[in-house]
Formats: C-alpha cells, structure tokens, sequence
C-alpha cells in the first residue's frame, strides 16, 4: 500500500465504491455470534430452521463458507449436546447448496486424523458418510470406514442376541458403502461379511438386517459378484456355513435368486445357472 501514490489510492477507492454501488444484490451477511449461540440454545424449530437458512443462503459465499466450516467443526466437537448437532446437520447442506464443499473442511478433517484426535476423527466420519461425502477422503480412510463397520457388523452377527443386534449395524454399513464406491483393497471383506450375516446361521436370520443385506447384494459389483458366487467353495466361515446346514444353502440361493440374469458377466453364468437350479429344488421341495 505504501508504493502507491495519493492519486493512485482515490483512484482505487473510486473505482471500489463504483463497484460496490452498482451491485444491486449486495448480500445482508450473516450475524455469525447470533448463529452459534442459536445453535447452542437448543434444536431448532420449523421457523427458525427456514430463517437461518435463508440467511446463510443470502449471504456472500466467503462466509458461507466459513459457516460450513464452523458447522462441520461444532458437529465433530463431542462437547456439544445432540441438539446442536442436529441443528448443524440441519444447516450444512443451505450452507454449501450455492457454493460447493469447501476445501477447508477436508483439511479440517485431516487435522484431527494427523492429531490423534480420534473422538473428533470419528465423528467427522460420521458427517462425511452422513452427507455422502466419503468420495472426498483418501482411499485409505475409505478403507478403514468399511473395514471398521465390517468389523462391528460382524461382531454384533457373531454375538449373543444376534438377530435382535444386528440391524442398527447392518443399516450403517449400507449407509456408507451407499456415499461411495467400496475401496478394492476391503472389497472381499466388505463381500464376505454381507453374505455371512445375510444367510445367516442354522437357526435363522435377522429379518429385520435383511433388506439391508439384500439392497447390497443387488448393488454388487461385477468383480463383487464373482467374488459372492466362490464363497460357497471357499474355506472360510460363511463357505463352511453353506456347506454344512441345509438353510444356509437354501438362503444363499434366494440371494443368488435376487440378481438379474443380464447383470451376470458372461464369465459367471455357469456358477449362476448351477445355484438358480438349486433355489428351484428348494422351492419344489
């Protein structure tokens, strides 16, 4: 500023203040210490919710990006009561609507991973698979969501009261394999442990995980579906399962069953063939 010149400087404000008056949708800025104490104070109701909305959407985009910022930060801030969180879920999406997901929020995330602040970390998670945004993490944190909820699905699955426990983690993982493509390095674990929980065991299923199980092995991909169709030969858990008890087998080909014929490559059909048969023996028996 100092190498400009007194004629230079009005020239400069001139033309700013030209600018500024000639934008006749100047945006109204949003009260950002009024935003979080409303957030704090308690979950919104229906007025509220469209007021703040609208004054997020009314703003200019540098502090609409700020707010989402802030929202996915307080989301993350375990200190914070539900409804507070709720009403920044409630907020994000009008926040980026015009804009676009902000980079910062990427970078903020990675800042609690490289911290170690798991607590903020998991909750982040949470957010990204909640607005399905998981596309925008690495790989190896798309990884380690999967394989987490694999493993906690499985756990629940291999646990006591399983049919009863089982739907709350059966339904999370269908939520985040719905927000992003299934990383190849956990696909055969993310494969196995669907087929595992959705034939169940010798003395049922859970009824209630079952749609979620089903919609996931209908959205299989094809390297997904080769891998299903050579459980039944592997030696694993799930393999001995369909092996050893009449129901098992009979479930895996209902599963087989809920496939479209023209999805299956070419290379498959055989295998595919062999277990329609079958599910036509169980239903003539």
């Amino acid at each position: 500023m100092g190498a400009l010149d007194e004629d230079e400087v009005v020239n400069f404000i001139s033309r700013c203040a030209r600018a500024a008056l000639s934008d006749v949708n100047v945006p109204a800025g949003v009260n950002f210490n009024e935003l979080i104490a409303a957030i704090k104070a308690g979950q919104f109701n229906t007025d509220q919710t469209s007021y703040w909305t609208a004054a997020i959407k009314g703003t200019h985009s540098a502090q609409r990006e700020l707010i989402a910022s802030a929202l996915h930060g307080m989301y993350c801030d375990e200190a914070l009561g539900q409804s507070a969180r709720t009403n920044c879920a409630t907020l994000f999406l009008p926040s980026v609507e015009l804009d676009g997901i902000p980079a910062s929020i990427i970078d903020q995330h990675q800042r609690y991973v490289g911290k170690g602040e798991e607590a903020k970390a998991s909750a982040s998670r949470d957010f990204f698979t909640k607005f399905n945004m998981l596309g925008l993490l690495s790989e190896a944190e798309r990884h380690s969501i999967v394989s987490t909820a694999c493993d906690r699905l499985n756990a629940a699955h291999q646990g006591m009261n399983n049919f009863y426990n089982e739907p709350p983690f059966a339904a999370r993982l269908h939520e985040i394999v719905g927000a992003s493509v299934v990383p190849e390095t956990v696909r055969w674990k993310f494969v196995e442990t669907v087929v595992s929980c959705a034939v169940g065991n010798q003395y049922g299923v859970s009824w209630a995980a079952s749609p979620h199980y089903e919609s996931m092995i209908k959205d299989f991909s094809p390297k997904a579906l080769e891998m299903m169709l050579s459980i039944p030969g592997s030696k694993t858990l799930v393999g001995n399962k369909i092996q050893s008890y009449p129901a098992c087998h009979k479930r895996f080909a209902e599963l087989v069953g809920l496939l479209a014929g023209a999805s299956i490559p070419t290379a498959l059909q055989a295998s595919y063939t062999y277990w329609m048969n079958e599910l036509a023996k169980h239903q003539a028996s």
